[in-house]
């Protein structure tokens, strides 16, 4: 009997449950928020899909999908395993969870984030470490205020020095002298800029032009800095030079100095003031220490690479390098306290998040401002790009504090405990949304690196770390595969993630391995290469699978390549795509999607099974045909649920349908040609549309949207011959109305 996902999915109600958790995606569920990690997908639709592989076609999805399940006999595998979301919502299913990575940093987390602990244990580790080490670290924080007070530096605020090439003197690489503003300043208009003149911090508007100095009446536009762009500008002789060009003739990275602070005094005001004789005092006692403790860093290069190249030409050659030396004495002290630790799993836990903290304490963050999260985190782009205004960040953190280790203690490992103890799932009503607890297994397994003792003993999952396309699983011996696969694109994981390893291995003495790059990683901006590495995957998926076994993984892609590259993988591993359904992926308003010509935020889901059938010449007449009228249809269903569609989601939703209706026609080199020339015209029609009328389908109503889809088939259907599209036309030929 089929399984419910391969006759039907409620993808468009699943839809508004996705979109409503991808606004708050770390409240809603914390335990995959333990550790940094990129691309991380919705947990309520992997949660859908394994509800929809276990269950029998015809059972009733939400009745399931808001009770307590126990899939004891059904065994999960995530060859992509990420940050755990497939392996979590398996084990929150009572299913067995087999998980697998080849980045190290992804394992630790995700081992970290689903391993058994008790609160008291994880709590007295954390009490212990609040004693002996919290008192050490935030004394290097400590500062008076102008009237003699003691307080606590919450941030200092930090700007890159560079030296003239004309005439040597140090400019200051301000981009603008307004140094904090609140995150929104629409309704908070308040904002600091520092005195050119005097250095003086003078309160201000967040778009004034003009501003007279309190300390030495300066009058001076603090929108104006030494650095636009590219270009630097010498106040002393006015020469204006590359900065690029200038790193060239320099070593290293650049220095910086620090020219205020925002600090708590001890009664709970926050102030902004200049640097003061007792910070200078407290810079020179972490010097003295940090000359002392300097050679214990390990000297691991940065390798070059499409995220890693930007710092490259910013001269900073090593990872200890990106930051400051009184960071760089707070993260030794917490090194060495954490391999105090003598439970593994407790030491592995305080490890993630001593890791995840230094996103937020390190010389590529900026001041994000207040009235949010004040620390704009190092990965806020997906290259590592060099702050010119760093933020040095109080690393241990009071309630006051963003970013800090006792903060992300609060935020991150609570409540993923929390949410571990008891599972909630959301459940909307209307326009209100609720968490429905009690209905989950908790996601409290033994971690195992045996898949013998996995098969033997419950409540276990088996977790590894290796390549994905040679695993020790026995054959036909997992029930369902689920995954995210990589994109093949520019934005290579490891080349980020080797920023937590350095310090990961560290504390952990993990490996001798210096990097978690590796040739086995399935992510290239060659196509052949990714969809050799995706074909090797999926064929070693296909061998462990049972007979009866679905695979089944979310993708989209805008470019041609990707398609082709996922129909290899697919069809040269010996499966075959059977159903494929559009789901919400991303937020709506999230920066790609916004910067896109035509959004696409939608996946797909794409069921397979194992091809059982002999290669033959098969047709089938006019694939179009049927193809778009189930494009058309789930469109349809997303539209009058509420789910905003652009030209790019259709295009991605009409791709997942021609995949299947391809895929009949068992023919390999039919299936390609058709694919390729098939997304070609998609391409070239979308373009058109777009540049005479705009995104004219994200924002119409449900009509107007089906209509610009049958324009489309005609379209596609003007191309046809035979079962085979035609070469694309010049766009004078197919001008759409």
């Amino acid at each position: 009997m089929p399984k419910l996902i391969e006759n039907e999915f409620p993808f468009a109600e699943l839809s508004l449950v996705a979109e409503r958790e991808s606004w708050r995606k770390e409240v809603y569920r914390p335990v995959y928020y333990l550790h940094k990690w990129w691309a991380r997908r919705l947990g309520s639709v992997f949660r859908g899909i394994l509800l929809g592989a276990c269950l029998e076609d015809g059972e009733d999805f939400w009745e399931c999908f808001y009770k307590k399940n126990t899939f004891e006999n059904t065994v999960v595998f995530d060859p992509f395993m990420g940050s755990g979301v497939t392996v979590g919502e398996a084990v929150k299913l009572g299913c067995k969870a087999v998980g697998r990575d080849v980045n190290p940093v992804a394992y630790l987390a995700c081992r970290a984030a689903l391993s058994r602990y008790t609160d008291a244990e994880v709590l007295s580790t954390y009490r212990c470490l609040e004693r002996t080490l919290a008192p050490r670290l935030l004394s290097y924080f400590q500062t008076k205020t102008k009237a003699g007070r003691n307080a606590t530096v919450l941030y200092y605020f930090l700007v890159k020095v560079v030296p003239c090439p004309k005439c040597e003197k140090e400019i200051d690489l301000f981009k603008t002298r307004v140094f904090s503003k609140n995150a929104t300043p629409q309704k908070d208009s308040s904002a600091r800029a520092l005195c050119p003149g005097c250095s003086a911090v003078n309160f201000t508007v967040y778009d004034a032009e003009r501003v007279s100095c309190a300390g030495c009446s300066l009058t001076y536009n603090p929108q104006q800095g030494n650095i636009s762009g590219a270009e630097v500008r010498c106040d002393d002789c006015q020469h204006t030079f590359r900065l690029i060009n200038r790193m060239k003739s320099l070593e290293g990275p650049l220095p910086f100095r620090r020219y205020a602070k925002l600090l708590l005094t001890d009664d709970g005001e926050k102030l902004y003031e200049p640097m003061n004789e007792f910070d200078g005092e407290i810079e020179r006692q972490i010097a003295e220490e940090f000359a002392l403790i300097s050679s214990n860093f390990p000297v691991v290069d940065i390798k070059p690479g499409y995220n890693t190249d930007q710092m490259l030409n910013h001269n900073y050659r090593y990872w200890h390098e990106l930051f400051s030396d009184r960071q760089l004495v707070c993260i030794r002290h917490l090194i060495e306290a954490i391999k105090g630790i003598e439970d593994p799993d407790l030491k592995l836990l305080f490890s993630c998040l001593f890791s995840g903290t230094l996103e937020f304490n390190n010389l590529f963050t900026s001041f994000k401002g207040e009235g949010t999260g004040a620390v704009r985190h190092m990965f806020s782009h997906h290259i590592l790009k060099p702050e010119m205004m760093p933020l040095e960040a109080n690393i241990w953190g009071t309630t006051k504090s963003s970013g800090a280790f006792s903060g992300l203690f609060r935020s991150r490992v609570e409540k993923a405990l929390a949410y571990k103890a008891d599972p909630s799932e959301l459940r909307l009503h209307s326009s209100k949304s609720m968490k429905v607890g009690n209905i989950n297994q908790p996601i409290s397994v033994e971690i195992t690196d045996s898949f013998a003792r996995f098969a033997s003993q419950p409540k276990t999952a088996y977790l590894t770390l290796g390549d994905s396309s040679c695993i020790d699983i026995p054959d036909k011996s997992i029930d369902i595969v689920v995954t995210d696969p990589p994109f093949f694109d520019n934005v290579h994981y490891s080349q980020l993630a080797d920023f937590f390893y350095y310090w990961l291995n560290q504390a952990l003495e993990f490996s001798a391995t210096l990097t978690t790059r590796c040739a086995e990683e399935v992510q290239d901006t060659d196509p052949e290469l990714f969809t050799g590495k995706l074909t090797s995957v999926f064929a070693e998926c296909r061998r462990v699978l049972n007979d009866k076994g679905l695979l089944v993984f979310t993708y989209h892609h805008a470019r041609h390549e990707g398609w082709t590259a996922v129909h290899r993988a697919i069809r040269h591993a010996g499966l075959v795509c059977t159903r494929g359904y559009p789901i919400k992926a991303e937020m709506s308003v999230s920066m790609p999607l916004q910067q896109a010509a035509s959004p696409i935020h939608l996946d797909l889901i794409l069921v397979c099974r194992k091809d059982k059938q002999a290669r033959r010449n098969g047709r089938v007449s006019h694939p179009l045909r049927p193809a778009i009228n189930v494009a058309k249809e789930q469109v349809s269903r997303l539209k009058s649920a509420g789910i905003k569609v652009s030209l790019g989601d259709a295009k991605v939703i009409l791709m997942g349908c021609m995949l299947c209706e391809a895929h009949k026609m068992k023919n390999l080199d039919r299936e390609e040609r058709f694919l390729e020339e098939l997304e070609q015209n998609l391409d070239t029609y979308v373009a058109q549309v777009i540049s005479a009328k705009g995104e004219v389908l994200y924002k119409a109503k449900e009509t107007e949207q089906l209509r610009l889809f049958e324009e489309m088939e005609k379209y596609l259907a003007n191309k046809e011959k035979s079962g085979i599209l035609t070469p694309v036309a010049r766009p004078s030929q197919c001008r759409p109305d």
